[in-house]
């Protein structure tokens, strides 16, 4: 019978012997494991550890964003049955390569008040490389929300922090089923605040608000359609097929003979044609 151990050591190939003599030197001498764990990119390397998206553990990945450093990370904390103390002594006195392998570690792990408090570290930096590493390429954040002490305010700051750092939604499997009307607000403002200053806004916030509308959503997608990015005016029309409302079809119907890209026009007749 497969087990999250054994998943883990089919992938880390020809680095499990290596995992193995490091494993032996921690169940020799506990007190080895912060010694160890630094060194788990030098000793396992830091290859893609493979193709496709998987289920592997307690989620399910897109193997091309994890080393087998990352895996082997996880892979050692499960043989070894590290605490979450021991765990987050890890990350407190990691480097930022060090913090970012233990995150990525997380999404094969089984959740709980540990990885809560990592996404609370998270939410507290703007360091790109730990918010990729904790949201994206996974379903880590979808399997935490409402867990663990992970309510959906906390899950609003922590996702809200893609917009800022503008990563795309997609890369954190599931998150938009976890869209509602607050998040929505907090995207709009920052949008309003984004617009202001004469900055981008995220694209995926056309997109999210037409799945959890507020006020003043339906005005912020239909003026997303005469946009000059291709990719705002995918995310507006799609928001706009999740708005579900006959009312603005119009709008779309008006668009669509000018849209130049065969993508969005394709969106567009899907909410003509209702």
């Amino acid at each position: 019978m497969s087990t999250p151990l054994a998943d883990l050591a089919r992938h880390l190939g020809p680095s499990l012997a290596a995992a193995e003599s490091l494993l032996a030197e921690v169940r020799a001498d506990r007190t080895r494991l912060p010694v160890v764990f630094p060194g788990l990119p030098r000793r396992l390397g830091r290859d893609v550890a493979g193709s496709g998206r998987t289920t592997l553990g307690a989620g399910t990945i897109d193997l091309p964003a994890f080393r087998r450093c990352d895996l082997g990370a996880a892979w050692l904390l499960l043989a070894t049955a590290a605490s979450a103390d021991e765990c987050f002594d890890l990350y407190a006195h990691g480097d930022i390569e060090e913090r970012a392998m233990l995150l990525r570690a997380l999404h094969v792990l089984p959740t709980g008040p540990l990885t809560t408090r990592l996404f609370g570290e998270v939410q507290r930096t703007n360091i790109v490389l730990h918010l990729e590493a904790a949201l994206c390429d996974g379903d880590l954040f979808a399997r935490m929300v409402d867990r663990h002490g992970f309510d959906r305010t906390a899950a609003n700051k922590l996702l809200l922090k893609l917009a800022f750092l503008d990563l795309p939604l997609h890369r954190a499997f599931g998150a938009e089923q976890h869209a509602n009307t607050e998040f929505s607000r907090m995207l709009q403002d920052l949008a309003t605040e984004r617009e202001a200053a004469g900055r981008s806004v995220w694209r995926d916030t056309w997109r999210l608000i037409g799945m959890a509308p507020c006020p003043g959503t339906a005005a912020r997608l239909v003026g997303g359609l005469e946009h000059g990015d291709d990719g705002v005016r995918l995310a507006a029309a799609e928001g706009l097929l999740a708005l579900r409302r006959a009312d603005l079809r119009p709008f779309a119907a008006e668009r669509l003979p000018r849209e130049p890209r065969e993508g969005v026009r394709a969106v567009l007749q899907r909410l003509v044609s209702g």
